[in-house]
């Protein structure tokens, strides 16, 4: 029971941390600590992020995974930005959180996988 606790813990601060590097606000960041509290694999996805820098993506969502959800996030980057591709200096950490965030959005709402799919398709319209 202690080491759950202090495995909890250290995600929190983790999380806390990271958020606050990005700065997101700390309701961004209880909010998908609230999230991660009630989706255990959600939790294990971010921890493993946290020790390895890179996202495993075992978790999905109708069949999307946290590295779809990633990848959406720098196609939404690149089109507000107007890039061709994602500069050095983009924040990826801050595009991992809302990963997690959508993911975690996701996972409540299933529904949600209409709203994605149409962002993404919006995305490679210039391509048509």
């Amino acid at each position: 029971m202690i080491m759950i606790e202090n495995s909890r813990i250290k995600s929190y601060e983790n999380l806390k941390s990271l958020c606050e590097q990005t700065e997101e606000t700390p309701e961004f960041a209880d909010a998908l600590w609230q999230e991660m509290l009630e989706n255990p694999e959600l939790m294990g996805e971010f921890n493993y992020y946290v020790v390895h820098r890179t996202l495993k993506g075992e978790l999905k969502s109708n069949g999307l995974s946290l590295l779809d959800m990633y990848f959406a996030q720098m196609n939404k980057y690149n089109r507000l930005h107007d890039l061709g591709k994602n500069p050095g200096w983009a924040n990826k950490e801050r595009m991992v959180l809302h990963a997690f965030r959508e993911m975690a959005d996701m996972l409540k709402n299933p529904s949600l996988i209409k709203k994605h799919e149409e962002n993404e398709s919006a995305s490679t319209d210039y391509l048509l």
